[in-house]
This record gives C-alpha cells, sequence and structure tokens, in this order.
C-alpha cells in the first residue's frame, strides 16, 4: 500500500495492520524455525538412546566375529520405520553386517565416518563406537529418515490459520483505533485549510479529549492566537514600511530566483509607468527592456552566488533612454542560508555623472593648461638662455685671459656675474615649479657633507673677498655622512650663503659650523649682516617674498626671493628641516640645516664619502698627445654662440667644422672624420639627440649636447641617446673646457652629467 497520497484514515488502519501482521508473521517464523530445530533434536536423542543400546549389547558379537548374531540384533531395527539403513564395522573399518541384510553394499558407506551425529537434508546419520572395557572393537552406524516436510506440514497449517484469524483481528481493531487518533487530526487539517485559504485567523479548532491531541489541539488554537496577532502588527509595520519605501528618494525593489519582481516601492514603479502593485511578478527584462537588462545581469548572477554586488554603469533604458545609475544588489537568504532573491538599492546618478564629465574636462584642460605652461616654461627658459650664452662665454674666457689688463678682465668678470645671475634667476624659476609639481627627481647617494659646504663656500667666496667678508668654518660634527642628492644640497648651501654674503656689509664675517644633534647633522650658518624683524622672519621661506630691509626698498638687493623658498623645499625632500632666526634689525641672521645622518658606516674601505659632488676635471688640453689638434663637430643653430664659440675653440687650438642644422652636421660628418660633437638640442629639422645616437653609431663620435633645455627628463635623455656631458645654457667657457678635456684624454668616464649641470654655478 503506497502511502504518500492515501488520506490520514488509511494511512492509520495500514499502519497499524501491517504493524500487526509484520508481529505475527514474526512470530509464525520464529515458532516454526523452533519447532524444526526442537524436531531434529528429538529425533536425534531418539535416534542416540538406540544406538546406545545396541552398542552395549554388540561388544561379544564382534569380538567373537558372530555375523550372525550381529544381522539378527540389526533385524530388530524393523520396529522403528523410519531406520533405513544399519550396519556393523569391525575394528578396522570393515563392513562386518548390515541391514536390510538385502540391501546393496552402495547404500553403505564404505568405511564409518566420525563418530557423532549428523545432519543432512532428508536425513539423519549416527556413528557410535564399539566400546570393550578401554578397546574399541568396532562402530555401529545408523541411518534415520527425518520426514520434516511432513510434520511440518500440518505444524505450518495451524499457523497459517491462527495468522489469518489474528490479521483478521488486527484489521478490526486497527479501523477502530483510528479513529481515535485521526477525527481530531483532521479537524486540525481542516481549520488549517480554512486558515490558509480565507485568511482568517479567528477560526479555532473544537478539543475532543484530554491526552496529547487534546494538548495539540490547545497548542493549534494558541499558536494561531499569536499569529493573528503577529498578522495584525505585521500588516501594520508592512503598510509603515510602505510608506517610508514610497517616500524613499531612492528607487527600491526585490526580486526572485526567477528575476521575477516581488516588491517595488512607488518611486521605482512609477520611473516605469506603473503602480506598486502592478510590479508584482513581471520579469525584470520586461520593465526595463533587454539591452538594460542585459546590462545588469551579471551583477544579478553574482548576487545570486551569495555576494555583494555594487556597481555604476550607464543603461540604455527602452523607456528612459541612456541613463547612468548606482546600484547595491544584496542577497536575500532564508533560514538555511540559501539564497532565495534580491534586494536592490537604485540612484540615478546621471546629474553627478554630468557633472563629474565635466569636472573631468576642467581637469583635462587644466593639465593641457599646465602641460602648456610647462612647454612655455621651457620654451621660455631656453629663448632666455641663449641670448645669454655667447654673452658668457666671451665673458668667462676673457675674464681669465692673463693677456688683458685687469681693469678690462674685471668689466668681463662683471658682465659674467650678472649673466650668472640672470641664468640663476631662471633655473630657480623652472626649480619651482618642477618643486610644487612633485616632477623634481633627486639623484640621492651617500656623502660627504664636508665636500659640499666647501665647495659652496668656494663658490661664494670671491664675492666675499670683494666685500672684505670674513668666511670662517667650523666643521666639527663627528659624523657628516647623510644620504642626499650632493648638487641639490650645494645648491641650498650656496642659496644660504649667497644670501649671507648679500645682506653683510663690507668688513663683516659669515661662520659655517656643523655639530650633531638628535641623530642629525645640524649646518649653522651665521652672520653680522643687517638681520631681520618678526615679520621678515615669518615669510622669509616664502616664495617671491623679501624683507623691507629697512629703507632700502624691498629690491635694494635685486633677487626675485626665491632662493630660500627653494632652499627649504629641497631640504624637505632630503627629510630634513630649515630655520632662520635673528635678533633684531642690525642683529645679524642665523640659518640652521637639519638633515638626518646616514646609519654608521665602516671606518676603514666601506662606502666612498662625496668629497666633491662637482669633481673637479682635467685641465684643457686641445689635442691628444701625438695625433694633431682636436677635431671637433659644432652644431648650433643660434649664429651668435656659434660665431663666438667656433671663435673660442679655434683660439684653444681645436680644428672646428661648423653646422647650423642636422643635415649640414650630416653632411659633414660623411665628408671628414671628428674626434668630438658639440651640439645644440633643438636644431631647426630635428633634435640633437637623433643626430648623436646616429653620429655615435656610424662613426664613434662622443658628445657634449649645450642646449637651453635642462630639466632632469633632458639630462636623462641626453645620456641615453650618448652624450657624455649636458651643459644648460649659458655655460662658461671653463665648463665646456673641462668636458671637452675629459673627451679628449679619454678620460670621459670622469663626467657626471649631474656634475657637469653645476659647473655653471
Amino acid at each position: 500500500m503506497p502511502f504518500k497520497n492515501p488520506s490520514l484514515k488509511r494511512k492509520l488502519v495500514g499502519i497499524i495492520f501491517l504493524t500487526s501482521l509484520s508481529v505475527l508473521l514474526l512470530t509464525c517464523a520464529m515458532l516454526f524455525y523452533y519447532e524444526i530445530h526442537s524436531y531434529r533434536q528429538t529425533t536425534a536423542r531418539d535416534l542416540s538412546t538406540t544406538a546406545d543400546i545396541i552398542a552395549a549389547n554388540s561388544a561379544a558379537i564382534l569380538i567373537f566375529d558372530d555375523k550372525n548374531l550381529a544381522g539378527q540384533i540389526l533385524s530388530g531395527l524393523r520396529a522403528d520405520p523410519e531406520i533405513t539403513a544399519a550396519a556393523f564395522f569391525d575394528k578396522n573399518g570393515k563392513l562386518f553386517a548390515r541391514y536390510p541384510a538385502d540391501s546393496p553394499a552402495s547404500a553403505l558407506p564404505d568405511s564409518p565416518g566420525p563418530d557423532g551425529i549428523r545432519f543432512q537434508t532428508a536425513q539423519l546419520t549416527l556413528c557410535k563406537p564399539v566400546i570393550q572395557g578401554q578397546s574399541r572393537v568396532g562402530t555401529l552406524f545408523l541411518q534415520e529418515n527425518l520426514n520434516l516436510f511432513r510434520h511440518l506440514k500440518v505444524y505450518g497449517f495451524v499457523l497459517f490459520l491462527i495468522l489469518v484469524g489474528s490479521g483478521i483481528v488486527a484489521l478490526f481493531l486497527s479501523n477502530f483505533f483510528q479513529r481515535q487518533i485521526s477525527e481530531p487530526l483532521l479537524n486540525l487539517a481542516e481549520v488549517a485549510k480554512t486558515v490558509s485559504r480565507q485568511k482568517d485567523y479567528s477560526v479555532r479548532a473544537s478539543k475532543t479529549s484530554d491526552d496529547e491531541l487534546g494538548n495539540l489541539t490547545e497548542a493549534f488554537n494558541s499558536m494561531l492566537n499569536q499569529i493573528q496577532t503577529g498578522h495584525s502588527a505585521l500588516f501594520k509595520s508592512e503598510e509603515q514600511l510602505r510608506i517610508v519605501a514610497d517616500l524613499a528618494s531612492v528607487y527600491l525593489c526585490q526580486f526572485d530566483r526567477e528575476h521575477r519582481y516581488k516588491f517595488a516601492n512607488r518611486a521605482y514603479a512609477e520611473r516605469y509607468g506603473f503602480e506598486p502593485p502592478q510590479m508584482i511578478g513581471r520579469r525584470i527584462s520586461d520593465v526595463l527592456g533587454t539591452a538594460a537588462y542585459e546590462a545588469i545581469r551579471p551583477y544579478i548572477d553574482e548576487a545570486f552566488t551569495g555576494k555583494k554586488a555594487e556597481f555604476e554603469v550607464e543603461i540604455m533604458y527602452a523607456t528612459l533612454g541612456a541613463r547612468w545609475i548606482h546600484v547595491i544588489f544584496m542577497p536575500e537568504q532564508n533560514l538555511e542560508g540559501r539564497v532565495v532573491g534580491v534586494v536592490a538599492v537604485i540612484n540615478d546618478i546621471s546629474l553627478r555623472k554630468g557633472e563629474e564629465q565635466e569636472l573631468k574636462r576642467a581637469r583635462d584642460e587644466a593639465l593641457n593648461a599646465s602641460r602648456a605652461k610647462d612647454d612655455f616654461l621651457a620654451a621660455l627658459s631656453h629663448e632666455l638662455r641663449t641670448p645669454l650664452n655667447p654673452v658668457l662665454l666671451v665673458a668667462s674666457d676673457a675674464a681669465s685671459n692673463p693677456q688683458l689688463p685687469q681693469e678690462t678682465r674685471a668689466d668681463f668678470d662683471m658682465i659674467r656675474r650678472n649673466v650668472e645671475l640672470e641664468a640663476r634667476l631662471i633655473d630657480d624659476l623652472l626649480d619651482l615649479t618642477r618643486i610644487t609639481r612633485g616632477k623634481l627627481s633627486l639623484d640621492r647617494r651617500l656623502l660627504d657633507v664636508r665636500g659640499v659646504l666647501q665647495e659652496a663656500i668656494a663658490t661664494v667666496r670671491m664675492d666675499a673677498e670683494i666685500k672684505q667678508i670674513t668666511l670662517a668654518s667650523d666643521l666639527r660634527a663627528g659624523q657628516h655622512m647623510v644620504f642626499g642628492d650632493g648638487v641639490r644640497l650645494q645648491q641650498v648651501f650656496w642659496n644660504v650663503l649667497k644670501n649671507a654674503v648679500k645682506f653683510t656689509p663690507e668688513g663683516g664675517k659669515i661662520t659655517v659650523k656643523t655639530f650633531e644633534k638628535d641623530g642629525a647633522l645640524c649646518i649653522e650658518i651665521i652672520d653680522t649682516g643687517i638681520g631681520m624683524n618678526s615679520e621678515e622672519l615669518d615669510r622669509v621661506f616664502d616664495a617671491f617674498s623679501q624683507g623691507d630691509h629697512a629703507e632700502g626698498g624691498s629690491h635694494r638687493f635685486g633677487g626675485l626671493g626665491l632662493g630660500l623658498a627653494i632652499s627649504r623645499m629641497l631640504v624637505e625632500l632630503h627629510s630634513g628641516s630649515i630655520h632662520a632666526a635673528s635678533e633684531g634689525r642690525g642683529q645679524g641672521s642665523t640659518f640652521l640645516i637639519q638633515l638626518p645622518l646616514a646609519p654608521t658606516v665602516r671606518k676603514n674601505g666601506g662606502l666612498p664619502s662625496a668629497k666633491n659632488p662637482a669633481q673637479t676635471l682635467p685641465s684643457t688640453p686641445s689635442a691628444k698627445a701625438g695625433a694633431g689638434p682636436a677635431r671637433i663637430l659644432l652644431v648650433e643653430d643660434h649664429e651668435p654662440t656659434r660665431t663666438a664659440l667656433t671663435h673660442l675653440l679655434v683660439r684653444r687650438h681645436y680644428e672646428v667644422a661648423t653646422a647650423a642644422s642636422l643635415l649640414e652636421a650630416r653632411a659633414l660628418a660623411g665628408k671628414q672624420n671628428f674626434d668630438v660633437l658639440i651640439s645644440d638640442i633643438g636644431l631647426p629639422d630635428g633634435s640633437g639627440y637623433d643626430l648623436m645616437t646616429e653620429l655615435r653609431e656610424h662613426h664613434g663620435l662622443k658628445g657634449i649636447a649645450l642646449t637651453g633645455y635642462g630639466m632632469e627628463q633632458d639630462v636623462a635623455r641626453s645620456q641615453k641617446s650618448g652624450f657624455v656631458a649636458h651643459l644648460t645654457k649659458p655655460v662658461r667657457m671653463e665648463s665646456l673646457d673641462n668636458a671637452l678635456a675629459a673627451i679628449v684624454d679619454g678620460k670621459s668616464n670622469l663626467i657626471s652629467l649631474k656634475t657637469l649641470k653645476t659647473l655653471k654655478q
């Protein structure tokens, strides 16, 4: 009987009847088995008794070999018709006598088996030893027919009648007792069906007894009371939630695993032209349109894996057109943890995205403007440096020419200093731009600050001597090693020392001290100059800021007010600090620079100290030893620079060929052999970088870049294209002499691009 679909009554009757029947069947089976076992044991016991009697009276027969008497004893077994065969075997196991006497020898075993009783399918065999005293004189063999089937047939028929009668009684009792259980349960089921169909939680079940079923009925009615109370509260809560959801500024909805809506707030429904109840059961694709649905479907699938999906996407709606939305898909899980739906929170961010795109366009325009400014500053720097270059070349050469009168050399030296000051102002403007935009890179390495300080002091010593200012140094710090960019630190020290010289009157004194404090190297620069008041101290490191300097006006001492601002930024890039102090007007100034000390290095060997960041290059020979004058290919499109530089190089006994473009330079390189290339970068028909690469690969030339472009990327590109030195215009003739000497003497490996860039200082 299948138990899935029948009624409760039939299930109860079937369960009770089958249970009773199973118990009866099991009981009958056990009784049947017991009867078989009991019958076999009784038969075996009777046969064993018969064997004992015969064996006890047969010893003498076997001893005296009396076969006739043995046959007579065995023939007495005719009284038991169930014994089908019997035999005596002598002590040697040979057949002595058999029963029936006329039975064939094949009906008996050839020899006696083991002593004892053996049960077979339809018969029972027994071997009994015949004993005389302590000796075995033979064996008695008996074989009996069990007739088990005949015995059990009657017994089984009796059990069957008992089983049928008990089954009828069990069926009757099961019908009677099932009513005691099923009627209260059916009553509960009917009430539950009514509540489920009509949603009427006021219906109650009738209690018919005080047993467990009665308690179940009471519990069921109590549960209905709680459900009725909870349903009322839930209905009110849903109404409140609906009001809140409808008034929310976001779009809310909920859908199941088939992507059908289970809930939608009013804003969401009205967005697509529906009332909230009309959304329930509709597919997302039918409401949004195929294109919009396919755009968000991967995120829906992700949410159904149990993950929160949050994204922004532009969707082309069938009814709304292109809109940007921000969506959060939250998986909805049941009590077993299975995702059964998704709750969606949606914001229309089209307006914000439009504003972001406007901001992006504005940012791009600002970046383009910034790049244009950088390009303008680079071009301006080039254009400002280029006309200064021939002036500085000629002035620096004439100022050091011993053949000229002292007064003339002094005039040229004055011109040199002013041109270099102009170049410094240009560098300061570019440095300020690079630092504030984070584009200034530092070449940091382990160096000895003493060498950097000594080089900076040497740079301002001539200006100090002109004003008869005493320059004193007291470099007593036990440790001077820092990780820093030697060129930029020299720029910091030069700026502070230059300021000290500028604002210290004639006959004054400038002292440079070093000492250690709290793991930092302190560099103190003290002057006896005009000093600063509190307002000036507050803005001394501000860009374009200058002190009032008493009655002299803001530009009495010249400059743009960038040196100290750049110095502060460079020191901070080295993780250090710079501070200014003064007791007031006429009390001098003190600048304290603090730099983190490098970890202690080995005293013997170890890392080298950078004693001098601007390496002193060898003096300038005009020709290679024993090979005649060095041959120079000069490529420069600025005619005054080309003319002045040619004149100065020829005076130094170089052979010079000039070109104003790449085309002319290639033609000359194809006709003549040269030792050195001196080239501008910006040429009318191309780039000096390309020319250097080409001449290095085809002619093995080494080159010097002589250009108005001095940004870090320009220096790096020079090095990559093969230039040995990068000299930024305007250039001193001494710098070019040193670079040429290093190349001509084969010591170009001594030249650092960063080093040569600082030679103009």
